[in-house]
């Protein structure tokens, strides 16, 4: 008897079912595209949709290779995915092992809005570090919140177990109303579609391989082995055919990696191997100076003929190196080529150790980690842009601001103490204006620095709070404007030198504002801190001891006495000046609230400091001691530059079904936005309205009427978020509950808005007539219509003109420069 009849029979006997696996040729009748990157080139070889190979990326080894970066961009108004009644799309890829920490996407059919991708289908193996396909359509401002999707998270270990070097193959299909996601011939789920997900609504604008639609996210990096589009959601049976035939009919070998740089400090480089369709083992050879070791640390001159991913590390041993691995079975080749540099003479460290820095030579992404678009760049596919020895890295993706950060590999806590003082120097190129350092040191503080596309050494010293925050980066947000930088040499140190800091360079007081405080921290010093103050002002305590770190000291004005000098902070032969000032003409003098009988909801109106005011980015409270000219009135004003937003949370102060309006003095240049969070549970955006005063200090007033229930959070801002503004100044703020019926001889009993045979229809009475007019709006703040009428003495009704589908909507009324809120659900 057979050995495997035996065990079938013992299955059976032991009351196990066993499964039979069909699989089904889905055959070529519905294959309307296919990219096989066979013959070398990335043309469709069913269809006449030919690719074009943009940035880096080639066509190698039977694939379309973007291991040195760059993508596929596939003509999409002809494929015209949105006419398919259904669609399978098939991707065979064999994934480079470095895209775990970064979002990308490797298969896109869509559209681009301003920075986000709208309108798409995408498959992704390395979605933000997640395995997954989603659907979304109808959403420009927040996509995601509209995606169908389906995930596949990391495994136990932390890590994508897609992106490990192999071989696999990722199919979804999507049918009239579902999405289906195959991993290697395997379904991980089925989901119905939400909202209005849907194959006719997906964008034909772009099509790309080893890129997606969002402009902030990197490349996918490695090869795409074989791409196939049809308009047939195929069977499970057909994807289990498609993943057994494989993705290779022809013999090749492929490694994922095509260019080796190494130095003293980066001697090490692992990558895999991944045979197909041999009949001979593949030999290695490598160049002198180059060890080729296994997983054991044992040399290694061959592989089995069909190995998957096999791991390979190819170790710098010394000397000068400038050839090539040759990989081969038979007349099958695939080569790496390798390269070292002496970096013996890159920097001089700031101390003989002590360096927190994992990976001060920037060779590799793995010991860091982050968003958006970063890679290593080597002296192979970047050289003029390499400071020295073999590698640096790239951050940014060279098109826009905030497209990608570097961060501390497990975050700022991993390295940073309490309390503590550190020192750090980058070498760092940036193109197109300034890049930041930032650590989240409790509180959060920020370097920016602008190198005008030259090396230059950038120093920062940023001292620790009691609790440390997550993070510590070098990216182009906050404000910043390069696009992209380069980096190397990243040192930092617990600080060895004598040093004295304040927490800010100047001050100022009015008759509403006589108190303040700062932080002054001194390290290494041998003395105790001294602090002396002009006439009229007193600081408490006048003496610190040596080893202050973050020591408050409170500051107060008379009230009477003028003061235009400054507080001096000294120890050690070191000295940090302060700038102090008062004025006699205080904020109330240039303040004229809009109501005398309401609160004020925001509680620090003239933003004589940001205590209670919130926000992100590049924010300040500015004073008449360090920018008088920039001050409206009073003492202190608020300024915004660059990238940034001061906001006052409103969560429990809002109440639902209430009209409110916000007036505020701003001076700005260039586009900013007023706006307001959380104000409706059903709304799917923040209300805003547009600030332009082109540099001169205007009243904005910005009104809004929250909804039968609110948001989780509520706030309203002031920000520049996706504008083209670059500074604004602001003061003067209020929030106020409107009455309920703010118009002036209208009955609020009497009067109301609603639909009626699909119709918007206005019923209201007014004790006196007068020109009205109607405005309605979607939740999204959008203006739909305006209608005016003149009213008359008693009621009124009048249909409106809007043509509105089923939805939410606020219409409001303004008469003689009154306004009344109506919400609508049609």
């Amino acid at each position: 008897m057979k050995k495997s009849y035996l065990v079938l029979c013992l299955l059976f006997l032991a009351g196990i079912s066993v499964k039979s696996f069909a699989q089904t040729d889905p055959g070529t009748t519905n294959l309307t595209h296919q990219w096989t990157f066979d013959d070398g080139t990335a043309k469709d070889v069913v269809g006449t949709a030919n690719g074009t190979l943009m940035g880096a990326a080639t066509c190698s080894n039977k694939a379309l290779n973007t291991l040195s970066g760059g993508y596929l961009d596939l003509p999409a108004a002809d494929i015209a995915i949105n006419t398919y009644p259904a669609v399978t799309i098939e991707t065979w890829f064999t994934s480079s092992g470095t895209n775990t920490t970064v979002c990308t996407i490797l298969s896109y059919f869509g559209n681009t809005t301003g920075n986000y991708g709208t309108d798409y289908v995408f498959i992704s193996p390395t979605s933000c570090n997640r395995v997954r396909a989603a659907i979304s359509c109808g959403n420009t401002s927040a996509p995601w919140d509209a995606e169908t999707g389906i995930t596949r998270g990391v495994g136990a270990d932390g890590k994508n177990y897609l992106d490990d070097g192999g071989t696999h193959q990722m199919v979804v299909t999507l049918t009239a109303t579902t999405m289906t996601f195959y991993i290697d011939g395997v379904s991980i789920g089925t989901v119905d579609y939400t909202g209005t997900n849907a194959i006719s609504a997906l964008g034909t604008q772009f099509a790309y391989l080893a890129k997606g639609g969002y402009t902030g996210d990197a490349t996918w990096k490695g090869y795409v082995n074989k791409h196939s589009l049809y308009n047939k959601a195929l069977s499970a049976d057909e994807i289990l055919y498609l993943f057994q035939k494989g993705a290779e009919k022809d013999a090749v070998i492929t490694a994922t990696a095509s260019k080796l740089a190494f130095d003293a400090s980066n001697y090490a480089e692992t990558f895999n191997v991944t045979g197909l369709n041999l009949s001979a083992p593949i030999t290695l050879t490598a160049p002198a100076g180059i060890s080729l070791v296994n997983t054991s640390g044992n040399p290694i001159t061959s592989i089995p003929a069909n190995a998957n991913n096999f791991p390979v590390t190819a170790a710098y041993m010394g000397g000068v190196v400038d050839g090539m691995i040759i990989l081969a079975s038979g007349s099958i080749k695939d080569t790496i080529y390798v390269k070292s540099a002496d970096d013996s003479q890159c920097y001089k460290q700031l101390y003989p150790d002590g360096n927190l820095i994992l990976d001060p030579g920037c060779a590799k992404l793995t010991n860091f980690q982050g968003w958006g678009a970063k890679e290593v760049v080597n002296i192979f596919t970047q050289p003029e842009n390499v400071y020295c020895g073999a590698t640096s890295i790239k951050i940014g993706n060279g098109t826009g601001t905030c497209s990608g950060s570097l961060d501390i590999l497990d975050g700022a806590a991993k390295i940073l103490l309490p309390n503590t003082t550190y020192r750090g120097r980058i070498m760092m190129k940036t193109i197109g204006g300034t890049f930041q350092v930032g650590v989240d040191a409790g509180p959060n503080q920020e370097f920016k620095f602008d190198t005008n596309g030259e090396w230059k050494a950038c120093e920062f010293i940023f001292t620790t709070g009691a609790t440390i925050g997550a993070n510590m980066y070098v990216n182009n947000c906050g404000g910043c404007t390069a696009t992209a930088a380069y980096i190397d040499n990243f040192e930092l140190y617990v600080m060895q030198d004598p040093l004295l800091t304040t927490s800010i360079t100047s001050e100022a007081f009015e008759p509403e504002y006589t108190a303040s405080a700062f932080t002054v921290t001194g390290t290494n010093l041998t003395n105790e801190i001294e602090i002396t103050a002009p006439a009229g002002v007193t600081v408490t305590p006048s003496i610190l001891p040596v080893s202050s770190k973050n020591e408050v000291v409170a500051i107060s004005w008379d009230g009477v006495t003028p003061v235009d000098g400054n507080i001096i902070v000294a120890s050690t032969g070191l000295k940090d000046t302060i700038k102090v000032k008062s004025t006699a003409n205080g904020s109330s003098g240039c303040f004229t609230p809009l109501y005398t009988d309401r609160l004020n909801i925001i509680t620090n109106p003239a933003i004589n400091s940001l205590t209670n005011l919130s926000g992100w980015g590049s924010k300040s409270s500015i004073d008449i001691a360090g920018m008088k000219d920039s001050v409206f009135c009073g003492s202190h004003s608020a300024m915004i530059k660059g990238g940034g937003s001061l906001n006052f949370e409103l969560t429990g102060l809002l109440k639902p079904n209430t009209q409110y309006i916000s007036k505020v003095k701003v001076k700005n240049y260039k586009t900013f936005q007023i706006g307001i969070w959380g104000y409706d549970i059903l709304a799917t955006s923040d209300l805003t309205d547009s600030i332009e005063t082109n540099g001169v200090w205007q009243d904005v007033v910005f009104e809004f009427m929250t909804g039968e229930s609110l948001g989780a959070t509520q706030g309203i801002f002031i920000n520049n978020y996706l504008l083209s503004g670059t500074l604004a100044f602001i003061d003067n703020w209020e929030l106020y509950e409107k009455p309920a019926n703010a118009i002036p001889g209208v009955n609020a009993n009497n009067s109301k808005i609603y639909v009626s045979n699909g119709k918007l229809i206005a019923d209201f009475v007014m004790t006196n007539g007068g020109n009205t007019t109607f405005f309605v709006y979607n939740m999204q703040g959008a203006l739909l219509s305006t209608q005016s009428i003149n009213a008359v003495s008693g009621t009124n009704r009048v249909e409106l003109s809007s043509k509105l589908n089923s939805g939410v909507y606020v219409v409001k009324m303004t008469n003689n420069n009154n306004d009344a809120y109506f919400k609508v659900v049609k």
